[in-house]
């Protein structure tokens, strides 16, 4: 059984294509308040489950979209604190990582948008699970902010072991 959200398995299947149009339309959103650019639509909008319409949780499907888009490395075996660890000692990361983790779900986007560029442009080409940020952004501003603690144990936490018991 699959349990990737339909529209992540979209976006897979388009850069699987190197649908550069498609990915093109969906970088159009990038930099905009998610969910506002018509480009993006035929892409997002079919994946956008019922009890998301219309309200601030759509947000979050244009948004993973655009990131997509914009840097589709997709093999990522971590949420995003893993993604950022795989950077290494690139100068900005932390700094960027902490502003992330500070931001609130209005702000989400322009961080997250910087920080894919940053993965995207390292040397190290850092990929992104898109199914645990999409989960992740539409848990951003849980009271109990699990996502961000998440994120912070992955990123600064101790290195999972690379032998097996």
């Amino acid at each position: 059984m699959n349990d990737k959200p339909a529209l992540i398995q979209h976006l897979e299947r388009l850069a699987e294509r190197d649908d550069r149009g498609a990915l093109a339309a969906l970088r159009r959103g990038l930099g905009k308040p998610p969910g506002t650019v018509p480009a993006t639509f035929p892409h997002v909008a079919p994946f956008v489950p019922a009890s998301a319409q219309g309200r601030p949780q759509e947000a979050a499907y244009y948004m993973v979209a655009s990131l997509f888009a914009q840097h589709p490395e997709w093999q990522g075996a971590g949420d995003f604190g893993w993604t950022f660890r795989q950077l290494g000692d690139h100068p900005s990361a932390e700094a960027r990582f902490r502003a992330l983790l500070e931001c609130d779900a209005q702000e989400l986007h322009h961080h997250l948008r910087h920080a894919v560029s940053l993965a995207h442009s390292s040397k190290r080409r850092a990929p992104v699970s898109y199914t645990l940020l999409l989960k992740h952004a539409l848990q951003w501003d849980h009271p109990a902010r699990w996502v961000q603690r998440t994120w912070a144990s992955s990123y600064w936490g101790e290195a999972p072991s690379l032998s097996t018991p």
